[in-house]
Parts: C-alpha cells; sequence; structure tokens
C-alpha cells in the first residue's frame, strides 16, 4: 500500500485535491478490511447455525468481491488520477505517455463505476432474497416482492446504460475535444444525482417488504421496535449515498472532484457490504447450539395474539423469534437447562425458521 516517506514534500495535487493520494487509499483499505471481517464473520454464523450458506450470502460475497476488486484497481491506478488533477490544475507538467496514462486511466474508472454499482445492487438483492424467505408463507407477499424486484433490477442496468461511456473509451484527441464542454460536465452531474435517486428509492421499496408483514401481527411495542431497527439497518446506506451525492460536486464548476467522488463510493460500498452483515454476529456469541434448543408446544401466550388464521399465526412465530425479546416461560422455544440461554443470531433464527416453515405446526 502507498505511504509517503518521512518528512517528503507534498504532491502536487495534495494541495487542490479534497483527499489527499494516501488518505484516499488507506481509507478505500479500511472500508475493505472491514467489509472482509464483517463476511468472515457472517460465513461462520451460517455455518456454525445451518451448516451451508443462502443465495443471499452468496451475493453479498459477490458484492465482497467487487468493493475488493475495486480497491485493487486504485492501488495500481490512484497515481494517474492524482497526477491529472495535478496536470488540470496546471500545477505539473505532463509526462511523456500522458495521453495513454490518460486513455488507461478512464478505462479503469469505467470498471469501478460499473464494480460500484454492481456491489450496491447485489447487497440488495441479498435483502430482496432474504425477505422473499421471510414472507414464505404471508398471504400478498408475492404481489409486493415481485413488483419491488423487477424495479430494483431495472434499476441497475439503468444506472449502467446512463453512464457516458464515450467519456471513457474514446482516444485522447476525442477525450480533449469532447468530454470537457458544458454539456457534459452537467449530463455527469445529472447522472450522479438520478443513479442516486435510483439508489435511494429501491431502498425504500425493498424496506417495505418485511414492513408489511408487521400489519397483521398483533405484539407488544417493544418486539415491534427491535423488529423495525432490524429492517430498518438499510437506511444506514441510503444516508450515505445521499451524503455522497451532496458533496462530490463543485457548485462552481459543475466538476466532479475525483478524489472525493471515489472515496465516498468506497465508503458506501464498504458500509452496504458491513450492514449487510450485521443481523449475523449474534449467533458467534451464543452459549448454545441449534441442538440445545427444542420444540416442546404450541404457543399460548396469553399477552400475544394475532388477528387471521393460522398461515398468519406461523409468521407471528417468526417475528417472535426475530425479534429475541423474552415474553413468557411457556413460549415456544424453551430451554433444556436453566444454565443456558438461546442468544442465537437474528436474522440466522428467523432464516432457519422460514427455511423450515412448512415443519412447523399449525394451530390455530
Amino acid at each position: 500500500m502507498y505511504a509517503r516517506q518521512a518528512n517528503s514534500p507534498p504532491e502536487p495535487s495534495d494541495y487542490i485535491a479534497k483527499v489527499q493520494r494516501p488518505v484516499f487509499l488507506a481509507l478505500i483499505w479500511t472500508g475493505a478490511a472491514v467489509a472482509i471481517i464483517c463476511c468472515i464473520l457472517r460465513v461462520l454464523s451460517r455455518i456454525r447455525a445451518f451448516k451451508k450458506l443462502f443465495v443471499d450470502d452468496y451475493f453479498v460475497l459477490l458484492a465482497l468481491s467487487f468493493t475488493l476488486t475495486t480497491a485493487i484497481m486504485w492501488q495500481v491506478y490512484a497515481r494517474q488520477m492524482y497526477h491529472m488533477i495535478a496536470v488540470s490544475a496546471g500545477l505539473v507538467v505532463p509526462e511523456e505517455n500522458f495521453p495513454k496514462m490518460v486513455e488507461s486511466y478512464l478505462k479503469s474508472t469505467l470498471a469501478v463505476m460499473v464494480l460500484f454499482y454492481s456491489s450496491l445492487w447485489s447487497i440488495k438483492i441479498s435483502f430482496l432474497l432474504f425477505f422473499r424467505r421471510l414472507g414464505t408463507n404471508v398471504r400478498g407477499q408475492k404481489l409486493i416482492w415481485w413488483p419491488v424486484f423487477v424495479i430494483t433490477v431495472a434499476t441497475y442496468f439503468a444506472c449502467i446504460g446512463d453512464i457516458e461511456y464515450k467519456c471513457f473509451v474514446k482516444s485522447w484527441e476525442d477525450l480533449a475535444t469532447i468530454c470537457s464542454t458544458p454539456a457534459v460536465l452537467s449530463s455527469a452531474q445529472r447522472e450522479l444525482k438520478v443513479n442516486c435517486a435510483f439508489d435511494v428509492i429501491t431502498d425504500c421499496l425493498i424496506m417495505l417488504i418485511p414492513f408489511t408483514m408487521l400489519r397483521g401481527v398483533q405484539m407488544r411495542w417493544r418486539r415491534k421496535a427491535a423488529l423495525g431497527g432490524i429492517f430498518s439497518l438499510v437506511i444506514i446506506t441510503m444516508i450515505v449515498a445521499i451524503v455522497r451525492t451532496a458533496l462530490v460536486a463543485s457548485k462552481k464548476t459543475k466538476q466532479l472532484e475525483s478524489s472525493w467522488l471515489y472515496t465516498w463510493s468506497a465508503i458506501e460500498t464498504s458500509v452496504a457490504v458491513i450492514v449487510a452483515c450485521l443481523g449475523s454476529f449474534r449467533n458467534l456469541f451464543s452459549r448454545e447450539s441449534n441442538h440445545n434448543v427444542v420444540q416442546t408446544e404450541a404457543p399460548t401466550s396469553s399477552n400475544l395474539f394475532l388477528r387471521g388464521n393460522g398461515r398468519r399465526k406461523k409468521i407471528r412465530d417468526i417475528l417472535d423469534s426475530l425479534a429475541s425479546i423474552p415474553e413468557h416461560p411457556n413460549s415456544r422455544y424453551q430451554k433444556q437447562s436453566d444454565h443456558t440461554s438461546d442468544t442465537r443470531s437474528i436474522i440466522d433464527y428467523h432464516v432457519r425458521d422460514a427455511h423450515h416453515l412448512d415443519e412447523m405446526p399449525q394451530t390455530v
């Protein structure tokens, strides 16, 4: 990893770039490292609880691979970006191979942009697959899930399609004449804002899916608060996306500041991977395995009831375990030992129940 020697003078681009090169690379690799750790913990929790991975886990790992590929590419091409910044500001004389360097750099940034959107939308698909399993036996959930899924996939291709490809794959002569016009710069601003809108809107639609399943469930406010907190983790990525769009553009020149843009892009993808893994951590610290919990009787709690049929009652049981808040000593899942407690991962516990939903007893 790049590191500046002690007492060495700053690079010319450091005077105008919002993020200096050592800081830029340090942030990218720190985010990637934290994302790797979170994914390792997620995989360990899945294997410990279920002895296998689910499809949504593979999409999270796919997003991680995109994030790592981006970090490696910036390790190689960061110097070229900062040299271009310095040349554009008139601080240094272009190198002899400057035209070829620009062409190579722009092709690499095109790949980074595709990887950026692919990483974010892989996380969205992961959440969608998880919520689909959550609503397997919820009447009417497919009518919500499928439109959201189609919109999510369509917006991914829209984000990939509205990139100004001509400004990334053309020759140096064309780049100098075509891609520096005010119209192209304004188009880049619009692309950034539109794609941010797609990002935030799809996250909102994905969040609606689990919340619609809570409408038919009557439970204590603490349970609903716990479930709402779990389902609202995606808000973190929404906030980062909005901040990224608000900060990266120069209001005076309409020029996107490269170091600022790609720093926030790397932060957003790393945060998205981390958020997708948060629900899996509790299982690593559980004091008993899945075999230590046995099913004893159907739920008969007196302070919790559900309007509807037996199918909704099963969803109530799943949401109870997902909220992971003790309610009554006669709950459906009891401890085999007075000295152990079920601190299973919220998301893992729920996925197991949703995966074996048909095996659960129906009681009305």
